[in-house]
């Protein structure tokens, strides 16, 4: 267990640095390529990318190094990864409704707080698999639960839907497409 819980503060660490360095990618190079993986505004959508795409590497990364052989590893790691990108809207949310506007400080904490999250998540139902997280027709599901995220991603990064969570809320614009 001491190893696993090694990987989980190291797949946390990682997270939140790439996460960092990915907030900035799109506007330090802003090719359109790059607008998959950065934000490219200040969206609420457009920062579950700082979540999601660590997250989905480093769990590769994991998958090869142990996954293979822990009982309901691909499960776990992807609903990992829904649970850190929910608690980043559901945090986000309710802290700024509260305050009426957001804060700088609290949102680098939202995105810390929901990465520790969702490694904690993973870090107690690999400990301990069961249930949904151990049927392979499950792997399956999630598996291809990423691959949509992935394409929605890519979408909305330069089409998305006009709604509040997709808008930037400094410009107002949508995307890179729409503004």
């Amino acid at each position: 267990m001491e190893k696993l819980k090694q990987w989980q503060i190291a797949g946390a660490a990682f997270t939140i640095l790439t996460g960092t360095l990915l907030h900035f990618v799109y506007g330090w190079l802003g090719e359109p390529v790059w607008a998959v993986f950065s934000p490219v505004n200040e969206s609420t959508w457009e920062h579950l990318k700082l979540v999601f795409w660590p997250a989905v590497i480093f769990g590769a990364v994991e998958y090869v190094a142990y996954g293979r052989e822990t009982e309901g590893f691909i499960p776990v790691k992807v609903t990992s990864v829904l649970v850190g990108m929910a608690a980043v809207v559901v945090i986000f949310y309710t802290y700024s409704g509260i305050l009426g506007r957001n804060l700088l400080f609290m949102d680098i904490m939202v995105f810390i707080v929901s990465v520790g999250v969702a490694y904690l998540f993973s870090y107690y139902k690999i400990r301990e698999p069961g249930g949904l997280f151990t049927a392979s027709f499950s792997s399956s599901c999630e598996i291809s639960v990423i691959a949509v995220i992935s394409i929605l991603m890519v979408i909305f990064a330069y089409d998305p839907p006009e709604i509040g969570m997709f808008q930037d809320p400094v410009t107002g614009e949508y995307g890179i497409m729409k503004k």
